[in-house]
């Protein structure tokens, strides 16, 4: 989530080379040679993977406390939720896996492994190693590995960064078989690009100069994050979002494409639930009539606003979902 306010290193060529079958994994030396960009094979595996879930009926927790709640709110949801964990960075993968397990016995769930407003501060060593930790303690429970989020976003750090960062996530997640998908900031609904300037690519931009196509090729889901409080309240119809979808397959011709993040800068109080009822009614009621259409959404504050006793917004999601499931089932 947001926080207000093109090269690759050899490491990360190796490991995308690895994942496309280029360099046996057995293999830890990195090539004197680097392989080169356009010679590295896509992953068909993934691509071609048949049948992934969609739509997607998304909620997003950014903390575990008081789970019990939580695990019976998304029982009694109209449609079964896919739930998108937030893996604080500063958190060791073993302190998740008893929760993530619980919540994948009611839910499917989506790990988070880099928030973008922890972007700047994990070096793509340090995201290396953590990739690894959560593979290997959260695969039983997670169905999707969320690679890169927001990645396009200025506050995330340099783009050559950000980019050896989720090339690397993506080669760690399709080595162990898993399914990807790759978050993008949607600044493309409004004026000056959402008034961030050009120096902060739109998603279409950003996936031209910076994602390489061995992971776009190979993703199983791009997803949009987009806050209409932050682009002038601009709530885009599903014509409009029909066509940046397009214009975004061109270019991620094997994914599923839909919303991986909606919501509030903050928590939903008393005073901006109307405002916060409208967002989710708007998001989760799209039907922008795209077969690689999936939805998704994943309201941010979903532990918070809707998903405990008494919540604000526990009724809105509810119907959401079954606005979402007449959009799109």
């Amino acid at each position: 989530m947001r926080l207000r306010r093109r090269r690759r290193s050899a490491t990360a060529r190796l490991r995308l080379a690895r994942a496309c079958g280029l360099v046996a994994l057995a293999s830890l030396a990195v090539p004197a040679a680097a392989v080169a960009r356009d010679a590295v094979a896509p992953l068909q595996s993934a691509a071609g993977a048949p049948a992934l879930p969609s739509p997607l009926f998304g909620v997003t927790l950014d903390e575990l406390r008081r789970l019990p709640e939580t695990l019976t709110a998304l029982q009694s949801l109209p449609e079964r939720a896919d739930v998108r964990v937030y893996l604080n960075a500063r958190t060791g993968a073993s302190s998740y896996a008893a929760p993530v397990a619980r919540i994948a016995g009611v839910a499917s769930v989506m790990a988070e492994l880099l928030d973008s407003s922890e972007e700047r501060r994990v070096s793509t060593e340090a995201f290396q190693a953590h990739v690894q930790s959560y593979l290997q303690a959260l695969a039983g429970s997670v169905a999707i590995w969320e690679v890169g989020n927001e990645v396009n976003g200025n506050w995330t750090g340099p783009y050559e960064v950000v980019e050896s960062k989720l090339s690397e996530a993506y080669a760690d997640v399709a080595a162990a078989g898993g399914v990807s998908a790759l978050t993008l900031y949607a600044n493309n609904f409004g004026p000056d690009h959402c008034g961030d300037g050009e120096a902060e690519l739109t998603p279409l931009q950003f996936s031209e100069r910076y994602v390489p196509q061995a992971v776009a090729d190979g993703l199983d889901y791009v997803l949009l994050s987009y806050y209409p409080t932050e682009c002038g309240g601009r709530e885009p119809s599903g014509e409009e979002v029909r066509a940046y979808l397009e214009a975004l397959h061109a270019l991620y011709p094997h994914a599923l494409l839909g919303f991986g993040e909606v919501g509030l800068p903050r928590r939903a109080t008393h005073n901006t639930l109307a405002q916060a009822a409208q967002i989710m009614r708007w998001a989760y009621a799209l039907a922008p009539g795209l077969p690689y259409y999936a939805g998704g959404y994943f309201w941010w504050y979903a532990a918070e606003d809707a998903l405990r006793a008494h919540a604000l917004l526990s009724q809105p999601l509810a119907q959401a979902f079954e606005a979402e499931a007449a959009a799109l089932l």
